[in-house]
């Protein structure tokens, strides 16, 4: 069971005060080296590591089409309201939908093929590939979102399922089954928060409820621990990255300059010796990390806390950011079963729609011992997991919205 001191949450930082002074000053003259390997900082680059073909069949293409699609808009597009201020119902919301026809049909497009290659090269660039897909993704999702809104509100219902379900592929595979490591995953889960947010606002009677219990289904497929297979990525390629770099006699000019731009200082000052002393170190650390992950919440809170308390002004600048600094550990973890307790309850709120209160006795809460919790209210009813973030247990509140007030009801949380 998932169940925790509130307070913990808020405990999950570097314990900085205690940090020798040492410590500190070597975190600063290792800050502008070591920020750059951890793949947290990798995430933004203009430049793009492959060639777009007409036809292809991996959807990271359609997905690249899609992005030079919306970067053709006019600038006054990319002001757009947000998923809970829909496009009013008029000539220039119109326009709006229609100048994202061409980029939504290259997200339906890619959405209709199965294999899915960012083609990062991650092994081979490490700490030097970019991702920009990531944050092209989260615009792109953004888009598809507002005309989803728009078609709801329209009554085209098929054509707004369809853009949510094909934003809600485009975030798992933006998440890449944490093949972009922790970085990849934390955009993924952003993107499926807001898919989220916008079915519990249409889930309001049993018509609406059937009609999206297919996205339910789809985002509740088995995936594993995808947190911890995004850091033990991390430890599977920066770190032999790092090793070829300070020791390869055979380095290409390219991997020369990222020898020079990521270690330079450290080999000058410290040495080879030095650096693979402290990688051999920072791969024991992502291992035990990641046996962490697989702890429920109520552990893992505590266990990690304790940990970094160790690592935190240790020595080692290589873990003190992969690992001490960086947010995407406890926010992966964290967000990963937020979102699983989320569309559980909207898998159960949809049935509870369709077939009454009584449906939610095979509701079962992933992180409790039986069925969600059902609570009533004047106009809707609350499910609520025993799952606990930041302090509160995780619920999503439901607004019954009669058929005439369908297409502005909102729920609230």
């Amino acid at each position: 069971m998932d169940k925790q001191d509130p307070s913990e949450h808020s405990r999950i930082r570097p314990t900085c005060n205690r940090e020798s002074s040492r410590a500190r000053c070597l975190r600063r003259v290792s800050w502008e080296i070591v920020a750059a390997v951890v793949l947290c900082v990798c995430q933004s680059d203009p430049g793009w590591g492959w060639a777009s073909p007409p036809k292809s069949g991996n959807a990271a293409h359609d997905y690249r089409r899609a992005f030079e699609e919306i970067a053709r808009l006019p600038e006054a597009d990319a002001a757009l309201t947000g998923p809970n201020e829909p496009l009013p119902p008029n000539d220039r919301s119109e326009q709006i939908v229609s100048r994202l026809g061409p980029a939504l049909k290259c997200l339906h497009d890619a959405t209709a093929k199965q294999e899915c290659d960012w083609e990062n090269d991650l092994h081979r660039k490490g700490a030097s590939a970019a991702f920009p897909h990531l944050a092209k993704s989260q615009d792109l999702a953004r888009r598809a979102i507002l005309r989803a809104c728009y078609y709801w509100q329209a009554g085209k219902r098929d054509l707004a399922i369809g853009d949510v379900r094909a934003v809600a592929v485009l975030a798992r595979r933006v998440g890449d089954e944490g093949k972009t490591g922790l970085v990849g995953l934390t955009e993924r889960y952003k993107i499926e928060q807001t898919v989220v947010d916008v079915l519990r606002q249409w889930i309001a009677d049993a018509e609406s409820a059937r009609s999206l219990d297919g996205l339910c289904q789809l985002a509740l497929q088995p995936e594993g621990n995808l947190p911890k297979t995004g850091l033990l990525l991390e430890r599977e390629t920066i770190l032999p990255w790092t090793r070829r770099l300070v020791t390869a006699a055979d380095l290409t000019p390219e991997e020369q300059k990222w020898r020079d731009q990521f270690f330079g200082r450290f080999l000058a000052e410290r040495g080879v010796p030095w650096i693979l002393r402290k990688t051999d170190e920072t791969k024991a650390h992502y291992t035990e990390v990641g046996e962490l992950l697989d702890l429920p919440s109520d552990q893992f809170i505590p266990k990690f806390r304790e940990y970094l308390r160790k690592l935190d002004g240790a020595g080692n600048p290589f873990s003190q950011v992969a690992i001490v600094e960086c947010p995407g550990i406890p926010g992966a973890y964290l967000q990963s079963r937020n979102l699983r307790a989320q569309w559980t309850i909207l898998q159960a709120a949809s049935s509870i729609f369709q077939r009454g209160p009584g449906a939610v006795k095979e509701a079962a809460d992933p992180y409790g011992d039986g069925p969600l919790k059902y609570e009533a209210s004047a106009d809707g009813f609350a499910l609520r997991s025993a799952l606990v973030i930041e302090g509160k247990p995780v619920a999503l509140r439901f607004t019954r919205v009669a058929r005439s007030q369908r297409s502005s009801g909102e729920a609230k949380k």
